[in-house]
This record gives structure tokens, sequence and C-alpha cells, in this order.
């Protein structure tokens, strides 16, 4: 039979995490309503009409089609850590993880060569497979001191970043995780780690980037790839 005291034990360990459960599930309420603000003041100069779709104290996607703009259409995913689960997060600042905000977007042409770039520190980069002998390391100047730059065409990479993105890569190197380019959808991802003041110079790196494929003119004039879903 369990004693009284180990009873009670139990139960205000059962009343602890409760507590805690609740205290983080409002930290992360929080953190969503502060980074929407910020976020819905850049999404003006896109569109005033967005697909808002919340996945609770996780976080929360916002969708968007754009013609002013020289992507086609985007999606921003605001991706938090489960502060709800205190045994779990020091074990997710200890291995390095943290809030992400996730964008992904298409051009017009279908860019035609592969990129990755990838914080020096970043944990993604261990989970992203670079495929030996396609990908092949880029000189970047300044760039390649913050970042490890990868292509299956450096001479097109060099290229593209020398249309304006090369700046705009600098300007977010203190958040960014992850920049990818590919051939399939979505053409553009960015993965930072969330950061308020970052949104509109993250979102300045994304216009840059589809704009120099845009000019590029990717693979040729092929139009985009229909029917298919986003699988990165």
């Amino acid at each position: 039979m369990v004693s009284t005291w180990e009873m009670a034990v139990i139960t205000g360990l059962t009343v602890l995490f409760i507590v805690l459960y609740a205290l983080g599930s409002v930290w992360n309420r929080r953190i969503q309503r502060s980074f929407w603000r910020a976020l819905s003041k850049e999404l003006k100069r896109y569109s005033r009409r967005v697909s808002y779709k919340s996945f609770g104290s996780s976080g929360f996607r916002v969708a968007f089609t754009t013609t002013s703009a020289p992507f086609s259409k985007a999606e921003i995913d605001l991706v938090l850590l489960a502060r709800e689960m205190p045994l779990y997060l020091p074990a997710a600042y200890a291995a390095g993880r943290g809030d992400r905000m996730i964008v992904k977007a298409n051009v017009p042409v279908k860019p035609g060569f592969y990129l990755e770039v990838f914080g020096r520190r970043s944990p993604l980069r261990k989970e992203v497979e670079l495929k030996a002998g396609k990908f092949k390391r880029v000189e970047a100047g300044g760039l390649s001191k913050f970042m490890e730059v990868r292509s299956t065409s450096p001479e097109k990479a060099g290229e593209f970043l020398s249309r304006g993105v090369f700046d705009r890569l600098m300007a977010v190197r203190r958040c960014l995780e992850r920049f990818s380019i590919s051939r399939r959808e979505p053409h553009v991802l960015i993965v930072c780690r969330r950061d308020e003041a970052m949104i509109g110079p993250t979102l300045d790196l994304l216009e840059a980037a589809a704009k120099a494929l845009v000019e590029l003119g990717g693979a040729g004039a092929r139009g985009p790839a229909r029917g298919r879903r986003w699988r990165r």
C-alpha cells in the first residue's frame, strides 16, 4: 500500500506538473501574440488577406498569395518549444534547439540548381542530407566566416548570391539556421531562430532570393510546377 507521505509526494508532483504545464502554455501564447503583432505589420506589403492556422500553444501558420512580389505564394510557420513540458525544455536548450520561424515560397520559374546555406552552429546541419559529389563548397567571401555554403552548381550559386542575396544573408546571419534553394517545391526555404526584430530582414531576404531566381531564369521558361505539395 502507498503510505501517506508517498501519496503526498505524488499529489504534490502532480499539482506541480499541472501548474508548470499551464504556465508553459501561457508563456507560448504570449510569444505567439508578440510575434503575430510584428509579423502582421510586415505582411501588409504583400497581402491584407492571409490564411491563419493555429497549432495550439505550439505555434501557428500563415499562408498567402501575392502579385506584388517576385514570389507567387508563401507560407510562414512559427514553431515553438514545448514549454509545457518542464523535463523537455532544459534538454532542448542543451541540444541547441529553440523557437523557429520557417518561411517557404515558390517562384514563377523553377530554379536550375540546389543551394544550401547553414549557420555554423545550426542543429539542422546534421539533419539535411547533402549528396556526396553533387553538392560542392561555394566560396562566399565574408559570408563563409559565418555560414557553410554548398551548391550543385557553384558558378550559378555565385551569380545568384551576387544579385543582392549576399547582403541580405549577411543581415540575418545572427539568427539564420538554414537557407535553401531547390528545384522542388518550396523553391525557397528559410529557417531562422525566432526574433521579432529579424522578421523584416528575413522577408527582405526572401524577396531578394525570389527576384534573383526570376532574373536568372532558372532552368528555363517552363513555368511553375503544378499540383505538387511542399514536401521539404
